[in-house]
């Protein structure tokens, strides 16, 4: 007897089914620390990875060249160069804003592989264009919103991918090591491709090769990207076959048809997972899915009511929203922008001089000691997010999820509200500022991808919800960038830490109300303190957790566990 698979449509007699199963649909772990979904190979993870160091390194490498192509190629004056720096990355942003909400839609459609390896090989074309144009606009304007376009897609999926890959008992530390492995992705682009152009010749051409070289690696990504990563297929069949693990109409079925929205049948392979939804519908449900009332649904042990917790879905668009360290494009600006303040301060000061001011693309060389400070001080920074990655990672799968995410909150508060106050940047103290600064950007990076990524999102609309997530990072660092710049010019140069300070202060008051309503729910679920007789173990499913059960337990528990139904 055969029975019809959507893996490429081919029909599987018993015997065979039964080997791909064995192969492909057991859970599997990576280094024996990081456990993964059924069907995701340890090749697929580290492709993943792989894809997710070279995204950011294309984001930091391009943001960082920018002002060479601007002054060498284009010969923008040095007056002018901040203005035009400026205006790119802005107008990269309102692209990538809607980009990829377009990108999370898509990868539904079409799979995340698809998306991933398009993105890469778009982000090669604008990197190959990037040095022959000879106007700003519309010439290189136009290449770097083909990048744009690319590097949507790959922030898009750098979350979408995640959610698909890493098993729930591990997301957390597999979201660090995303973050680390990000890191070091900016790493490579700061101290290997950045330093390549002196050595392929001064200027244009040094310049000119590079970029080439950087595009051959997208274009070896994106198709490593489209051999190596999951095929959707293969996921839609691990989700069939895992989903279909337990007897039909069970209390184990029942509760994972709510967290997967996959109506349940006898038969291998459900009519739910060959059915497309159309692409409106997706869309909208991934909308709705920053909403509680549609994806946090607590389920409440004690009735069958379902109980909206508006403030959840808060939380994860707070982080979106008001986190600078969500997207590393975003650090680059908070560290461009610190960089500025160094650069300004020593100009200031009569400790050197620039013609072009701040925005001078040879202030490296008209003011190497503000340079040298300005890089130790971001690269204490950097460090400290890299070592505070498998940190967070540990503590978000350890402990209730919200805690160290509003830790890291509390963290970037303290570090941009004292930076914000600090006059002078090479005090010593400032070391300790950015140690703080690095712990809190990793710490809320870690968090944002461990909640959004989660499994009460259902799998059918994960990349829609991924691109929605994407979508918040982009419209924060726009709003950011244009407010920032525009008060560093004209209140204070510390203006953009001051800013940072009062978004994560935000992220904290909705994080402390999270935590409230979570502690109020589990203190009603365990009902008083004292009885008289203690609740059998056969009552604890119906009535809710036994006598003596901690309080944080509870609060762990149901904010992990979700109903969902569209």
């Amino acid at each position: 007897m055969s029975a019809q698979t959507p893996v490429d449509g081919e029909v599987l007699n018993a015997e065979a089914t039964e080997q791909f199963n064995a192969q492909h649909l057991q859970p599997t772990s990576f280094l024996r620390i990081f456990k993964l979904n059924p069907g995701v190979t340890a090749l697929n993870f580290v492709v993943y990875l792989i894809a997710a160091s070279l995204g950011i390194c294309f984001f930091v490498f391009i943001n960082s060249s920018q002002g060479f192509v601007l002054g060498d190629i284009i010969r923008i004056p040095s007056s002018e160069l901040g203005t035009a720096s400026g205006s790119l990355t802005f107008y990269d942003e309102l692209v990538s804003i809607i980009a990829v909400y377009l990108w999370g839609l898509a990868s539904d459609r079409i799979g995340r592989r698809a998306v991933y390896g398009a993105g890469f090989f778009i982000m090669a074309i604008g990197l190959a264009g990037f040095t022959f144009p000879t106007k700003l606009y519309p010439d290189l304007l136009l290449v770097r919103l083909v990048f744009a376009v690319g590097g949507a897609a790959s922030s898009a999926m750098m979350t979408g991918v995640l959610a698909d890959y890493a098993a729930e008992e591990s997301r957390g530390k597999v979201s660090g090591l995303v973050g680390l492995v990000s890191g070091c992705g900016a790493l490579i682009a700061l101290f290997v491709l950045l330093r390549l152009p002196p050595k392929f010749g001064d200027g244009t051409h040094g310049l000119r090769v590079t970029f080439f070289i950087t595009a051959g690696i997208s274009v070896a990504a994106a198709a490593l990207m489209w051999t190596a990563l999951q095929s959707r297929s293969r996921m839609r069949l691990a989700v069939s076959r895992s989903t279909t693990s337990s007897p039909p109409g069970s209390v184990a079925d029942s509760e994972r048809n709510l967290s997967t929205d996959v109506i349940m049948t006898p038969q291998p392979a459900p009519a739910s997972l060959h059915h497309r939804k159309p692409l409106k519908t997706i869309a909208k449900e991934g909308i709705l899915a920053g909403r509680d009332l549609r994806i946090l649904l607590v389920r409440d042990r004690l009735s069958t009511r379902k109980k909206p917790s508006v403030l959840r879905a808060a939380l994860m668009l707070a982080i979106l929203v008001s986190s600078p360290e969500q997207s590393e494009t975003h650090n680059l600006t908070v560290y461009f922008r610190k960089s500025r303040w160094v650069y300004k301060y020593y100009l200031d000061s009569g400790m050197c001089t620039a013609p072009g001011g701040p925005e001078d693309p040879d202030i490296k060389t008209h003011c190497r000691e503000a340079y040298l400070k300005a890089s130790v001080l971001s690269g204490i920074a950097q460090t400290f997010a890299l070592i505070g990655a498998p940190l967070f990672g540990y503590l978000t799968d350890r402990f209730y999820r919200p805690f160290p995410i509003l830790f890291a909150g509390l963290l970037g508060v303290l570090s941009y509200a004292l930076v914000h106050m600090q006059s002078v940047p090479t005090q010593r103290i400032m070391f300790l500022y950015m140690i703080l600064i690095g712990f809190a950007e990793i710490g809320l990076v870690v968090g944002s991808l461990a909640l959004v990524t989660a499994t009460y999102v259902p799998a059918h609309i994960r990349g829609s919800v991924a691109g929605m997530s994407s979508l918040f990072g982009a419209a924060g660092i726009l709003l950011n960038t244009r407010l920032g710049g525009a008060l560093f010019d004209s209140w204070v140069s510390t203006a953009p830490f001051f800013i940072m300070a009062i978004l994560h202060v935000v992220f904290c008051l909705v994080a402390v109300a999270v935590v409230a309503v979570d502690y109020r729910n589990a203190r009603r679920m365990l009902g008083p303190t004292t009885t008289d007789e203690p609740r059998e173990a056969s009552a604890v499913s119906a009535f809710g957790p036994p006598a003596g059960t901690p309080v944080l337990t509870v609060m762990r528990r149901e904010f992990e566990k979700r109903a969902v139904k569209f």
